[in-house]
């Protein structure tokens, strides 16, 4: 198992519609903005704010709707 930071929509009843993988050259990047560990992991759940959307946005092939309160940044174990 591997952990991979990543953008989650979740949609209707609050089932995940899809995610996408972030890369690691991204985690600089939200450092300032959420909490992550010294070996790159974002640490919890967080809403989409602006900022974050700015920054994730490149690696998302769908607009980012930060209003609708159904996306956030997290990271999670995955199956290699």
């Amino acid at each position: 198992m591997v952990v991979v930071n990543m953008v989650e929509k979740f949609g209707v009843g609050d089932v995940l519609e899809r995610s996408w993988e972030l890369p690691s050259e991204v985690v600089e990047l939200l450092r300032a903005h959420v909490e992550v560990t010294p070996d790159g992991w974002v640490v919890d759940v967080w809403p989409m704010t602006t900022q974050l959307a700015v920054i994730v946005q490149p690696w998302v092939d769908e607009p980012i709707d930060v209003e609708s309160g159904s996306w956030f940044v997290s990271s999670a174990h995955v199956a290699t």
